[in-house]
């Protein structure tokens, strides 16, 4: 029997991780060909590879059969080489419809970011993929932060933090939905909503670090401070608990980024103890003492002086 076209695009399970190496490499040349020749090619030139490469990627993507309930590593990869290649079409169709770029204007930037999101939350839903769910809410993200600025255009970072910190409740309280049924989606929105915060940290970080700003005891509301702290506090936590690594790296970068905010700028003569020092202090002594206090012995189980199990016969 012929093998029908569709066959002959079904990634075989057995190999499917060379498969998604070569999908990789395909990936990386639309890249490489679109930023080498992004002047000396026409934008339906450019459209048309990228369109060939994203159409048969999407196809062994879609076809890629389902051996559970999770996607394998390589069909995640090949879910999010579709997304990118997603990203250079849209990209080429905007300029042929006269868009100067996907993040030119915020209204482009709000439309090119909710296809992005639709299109990750689409193989989140369909074939229960973790990565596309924090792609999804990424870009999500990015394209509410957009709306806000095209719609009501504030000025300044302000704005930005508190959509941040709205986008950074939702992300937890989807992630507490997602955690007894889908427990990877919901370390995904953990993952989401601990970048929203390190992205609120950095706003400040940045001025700290490279504009000269005040001092940061006094420069920074102790609100902000306090968000970010308990955020990388609490995904160390989460991370422990759950056995995920992801969030206990941005816990991490946000207690860096918390030294910085709360540190960098303060000079010697005006450097002092008071304020996060002592608090910090006061939360690790009053835990260590906790965690550390004497304890009577437990009792011994009610079996301890059952004899031991006999031996099962060999067969």
């Amino acid at each position: 029997m012929v093998p029908s076209a569709l066959d002959l695009l079904r990634p075989k399970p057995f190999r499917g991780d060379v498969v998604a190496a070569g999908v990789v490499v395909l990936t990386t040349l639309v890249g490489v060909v679109a930023v080498r020749f992004d002047q000396a090619w026409s934008a339906g030139a450019h459209l048309a590879y990228a369109l060939v490469a994203w159409a048969f990627v999407t196809a062994l993507a879609v076809l890629a059969p389902m051996e559970g309930d999770e996607p394998r590593a390589y069909q995640s990869v090949l879910y999010v080489s579709s997304i990118a290649l997603f990203v250079a079409v849209v990209v080429r169709v905007g300029q042929l419809v006269g868009s100067d770029g996907v993040l030119s204007s915020a209204g482009t930037t709000t439309w090119v970011m909710a296809a992005f999101a639709a299109y990750a939350f689409a193989f989140a839903v369909q074939r229960n993929s973790a990565a596309c769910t924090l792609i999804g809410a990424l870009t999500g993200g990015v394209a509410v932060l957009a709306a806000v600025q095209w719609i009501w255009d504030p000025s300044g970072v302000a704005t930005a933090r508190w959509v941040l910190l709205a986008l950074t409740v939702v992300y937890a309280f989807a992630a507490i939905g997602q955690r007894d049924r889908r427990l990877r989606h919901g370390v995904a929105l953990i993952d989401a909503a601990g970048l929203a915060v390190l992205a609120i940290a950095a706003s400040f970080a940045a001025s700290a670090l490279f504009f000269d700003a005040p001092e940061p005891i006094t420069g920074v509301a102790w609100g902000w401070e306090l968000l970010i702290v308990a955020a990388g506090f609490g995904l160390i936590a989460y991370s422990s608990v759950d056995r995920q690594p992801g969030p206990a790296y941005l816990g991490v970068l946000n207690l860096v980024a918390f030294t910085v905010i709360t540190s960098v700028g303060v000079s010697a003569g005006g450097a002092t103890l008071l304020g996060w020092p002592i608090a910090l202090a006061l939360a690790a002594g009053v835990l260590l003492v906790i965690g550390l206090r004497p304890t009577t012995p437990a009792p011994p189980p009610p079996d301890a002086d059952a004899p031991e199990a006999p031996p099962l016969p060999l067969r």
